[in-house]
């Protein structure tokens, strides 16, 4: 899949950008704080509908105006063009269209064009709480499998619900087990569900991801990607039985705390290098590598199981990496597909493929490298 081109209109500090991209390396060159994430979080809110730098898009609408357009035009492996409008305003929120067709619900456009992105932000991937990795594992599953995506909006109903009802029971008291016993059942099958999704991904992808990272290092480092599963099992088969019976040992807990403390969305999944935990082993240049490691196994799953090469976005490639790192992940990303890489300066690789393009970004202004020579 390629981006050919992309409008944005009053969104972060860009008035009015339109820029024709490359199928291949697209690189956003600027001083720090001039819009080269804003770029890439505009791609990244068409791909998926989401921002990766807020949980409140109407943000991202320029000072002073009431909403933020952005377009896209996309060029899919199987040939068909697909027009992105994807608006957000201060009153009705987030509409997106496709080919001049609005969709009834934003979630239709997960998985549709796939993306994956490295960015500073990401560091809380390797660094912070269980939720942060929980959101990478469902963001990369949901563009995957629509089934996933499914499960886990359901899942989340039933979470919401069960957990007003524990509230309600812990505020007020004087509640029947069998208010609660419906939800119960939903919780656990909806929950295993995800949990087999998730066990089987991380076997697959902890693989993966391990020959990946072992290309960017020289020690013979080895990483791990681990499940670490809130329902002990051993095996699939048994995890609805296995969840009951922990449903039924914490009852008690959960109604004195008035929230839903086994499931899925206690999970946590664990990086260890050389067999130790990399949220407290880890130098940054570590977790640097093993971000990009990420970006490249995320790009090869979803090309495999969707037949489609995601959009990849890499927010300040160069910093915590060595000159050696540097090449070899370059080297590497070349052969990915389409990719945007932001970057304060332009480095040695350059124009290393004829393809290559150079936007120069000041103050919301975007100038091709072909307006700066002419």
């Amino acid at each position: 899949m390629i981006l050919t081109s992309i409008e944005l209109t009053d969104f972060r500090n860009y008035q009015n950008a339109a820029l024709e991209l490359s199928s291949g390396n697209n690189f956003f060159i600027g001083d720090n704080a001039q819009g080269k994430t804003n770029l890439l979080e505009a791609i990244y809110l068409l791909c998926l509908s989401k921002s990766f730098r807020t949980n409140h898009e109407k943000e991202a609408i320029q000072f002073s105006e009431q909403e933020f357009i952005l377009k896209g035009e996309f060029l899919l492996d199987n040939k068909n063009v697909q027009k992105i409008v994807f608006s957000c305003s201060q009153n009705k929120g987030k509409q997106i269209s496709i080919n001049r067709k609005r969709l009834s619900k934003i979630s239709e456009l997960i998985g549709n064009f796939p993306v994956v992105i490295s960015s500073p932000e990401e560091y809380n991937l390797t660094l912070g709480p269980p939720p942060e990795r929980r959101k990478f594992v469902d963001i990369l599953l949901s563009q995957i499998y629509k089934r996933y995506f499914y499960f886990l909006q359901e899942y989340h109903r039933v979470v919401k619900q069960r957990n007003s009802i524990l509230l309600d029971w812990k505020l007020s008291g004087l509640k029947s087990s069998a208010i609660l016993e419906p939800w119960d059942e939903k919780l656990v099958q909806v929950g295993s569900d995800l949990i087999a999704y998730r066990f089987q991904f991380s076997k697959t992808f902890s693989e993966l991801l391990s020959h990946i990272y072992s290309q960017f290092v020289i020690n013979n480092e080895t990483l791990k990607f681990e499940y670490n599963s809130n329902i002990n099992f051993e095996d699939i088969a048994e995890i609805q039985k296995r969840f009951r019976d922990k449903l039924g040992k914490i009852r008690r807990s959960e109604i004195q705390r008035g929230t839903s403390m086994a499931g899925p969305h206690r999970d946590d999944f664990i990086f260890k290098i050389n067999d130790k935990g990399m949220k407290k082993f880890g130098s940054r240049g570590q977790h640097k590598t093993v971000l990009i490691s990420l970006v490249i196994a995320e790009s090869n799953l979803i090309e495999e199981k969707k037949h489609e090469k995601p959009v990849i976005l890499i927010d300040d490639l160069y910093s915590e990496l060595d000159i050696n790192r540097q090449k070899k992940i370059l080297d590497l990303l070349n052969e990915m597909g389409q990719i945007f890489i932001t970057s304060t300066s332009v480095h040695n690789h350059r124009k290393k493929n004829k393809e290559d393009k150079y936007f120069f970004i000041s103050k919301g202004i975007v100038a091709p490298e072909e307006e700066l020579m002419s």
